[in-house]
């Protein structure tokens, strides 16, 4: 307020409204002086009383001044309204995570009653923290890009130079060679021109074919060419081929929102590790959506298959749902809450589905899980997730009739303690069309199972036939 008691006239005590400057040097506005004098009738200063015969001036430089004071002021003020909340009106000062959204006291007690809340300031901090880290992240992942081009721009320079200099010796060499071949020559040309008149004219054509024959120009061979095609040719594919080492391709990546404080992602998420310490493992692992790690990205058609690394792990969970988004974090993990999937608990299996429990013959350390299309016996679409032993490429479980029409989100439940659960990566694969074509099902894959249903009751009614007219 400081500022603004400076900036104010002393006869309205409002911010200055086309300021006018007198000969004493006190402004005022010049609406203000006018009614002033006016009313007074006398051209004295209401601040000091000296009299003042010339016109005011304007005083541009405190015009400016309060003009962008009372801009500052108008635009604090929106901000504020726009920090308010627009069914209270009170100032938003928290944060629902369970809503994600911005809210005020009243909201929490209100509305969001049973919500997790917590301080704004706080998740500002958690927000720009996390924005951080992924910053560090991609800088870390880039600076290895960049040091595995620079290796390899390295390699492929030193290749040059060494095909360089393998043909630089080379070509030393044969050049020496010419020139003990010239300088023999030379000397033979020599002992020839001591010959006596007759003898040297009888073996003159000789000599002369002899002193015209010459090697091949080397700059002529191709064997003191560089290969340039071999250094240059499909360059930025070759570079791409190495780079399948350090840049493998995971079909599944982790959404770190949906962890639980109990789990922990790695930071390329693609392993989430249970650090929930349970006392007594004989009590039921809580399956609900408080304790499960989605995949980033839900698939709606196609055939999708990824492979999970259990390791030791004996107690886990794997399967699809839907996307949950409001619904309570204690909701059961069963089909009808829109998950399907299996669990391992120590040497039983089951599906959510049912508390049937039964065993498998292998004790799968990769658990490969496909989701494809499937249909009814009457053609109907819908989806099937099936389950197999990674390394010995046996099924051994699958899980038919999902629903089909949204898209179904991977999760993974690691339930030992600090034994994480990895999703493997898929070898690199060139794609020469960009977009995928949807393939549209024959119609004996769409009536599969009608087709067997009505073969069957053809062969029943055969046998039914072929028996009355027996009898």
């Amino acid at each position: 307020m400081a500022l603004e008691d400076e900036l104010s006239c002393p006869v309205c005590t409002d911010v200055f409204r086309d300021p006018v400057l007198l000969s004493c040097g006190h402004s005022f506005c010049r609406q203000c002086i006018n009614d002033h004098w006016t009313s007074s009738s006398s051209r004295n200063c209401p601040v000091c009383r000296q009299l003042s015969p010339q016109e005011p001036v304007s005083n541009l430089c405190l015009r400016n001044t309060c003009e962008t004071y009372l801009r500052e002021q108008s635009t604090r003020k929106e901000r504020d309204e726009e920090h308010e909340c627009q069914i209270h009106g009170e100032k938003i000062e928290l944060f629902c995570q369970t809503d994600e959204e911005v809210i005020c006291a009243v909201c929490k007690k209100q509305e969001h009653a049973r919500h997790k809340i917590q301080p704004l300031q706080q998740t500002v901090q958690q927000r720009k923290s996390q924005v951080q880290q992924t910053e560090r992240r991609i800088k870390e992942e880039f600076k290895k890009l960049h040091h595995f081009l620079k290796k390899e721009e390295e390699s492929r320079i030193a290749a040059l130079n060494e095909e360089e200099k393998q043909k630089r010796v080379k070509m030393e060499k044969r050049t020496e060679g010419r020139i003990r071949s010239l300088s023999d020559r030379l000397r033979e040309l020599e002992e020839r021109m001591k010959d006596d008149d007759i003898t040297f004219l009888q073996n003159y054509n000789s000599i002369m074919n002899r002193a015209k024959y010459t090697l091949p120009d080397q700059e002529q061979s191709s064997e003191a060419l560089i290969d340039v095609s071999k250094h240059l040719g499909n360059l930025k594919y070759q570079v791409w081929d190495n780079m399948k080492d350090i840049c493998p391709y995971y079909p599944v990546i982790l959404n770190p929102h949906t962890t639980p404080p109990d789990f922990s992602v790695s930071d390329d998420l693609t392993s989430v590790t249970s650090c929930l310490h349970r006392q007594d493992k004989s009590n039921a692992f809580p399956l609900n959506r408080s304790c499960m790690v989605l995949g980033s990205v839900g698939y709606g058609i196609g055939t999708h298959t990824w492979q999970i690394e259990m390791g030791n792990s004996r107690r886990w969970s794997l399967g699809v749902c839907f996307r949950s988004d409001g619904k309570p974090v204690t909701q059961p993990l069963s089909p009808e809450n829109g998950f399907w999937g299996l669990r391992r608990d120590g040497c039983m299996y089951s599906f959510l589905s049912t508390l049937t429990r039964f065993t498998i013959k292998t004790n799968p350390e990769v658990v490969q899980v496909r989701l494809e299309d499937d249909y009814d016996v009457l053609g109907r679409w819908q989806r099937k997730v099936s389950f197999s032993d990674a390394r010995s490429d046996s099924h051994f479980a699958k899980i038919t009739g999902v629903p089909a029409g949204k898209e179904l989100f991977p999760f993974v439940i690691p339930e030992d303690q600090s034994v994480p659960l990895r999703v493997l990566p898929v070898p690199a694969k060139i794609t020469l069309a960009g977009k995928q074509v949807e393939r549209n099902p024959s119609f004996q894959e769409r009536y599969k199972g009608f087709i067997e249903i009505c073969f069957w009751v053809f062969i029943a009614l055969l046998v039914i036939l072929s028996f009355r007219h027996n009898t």
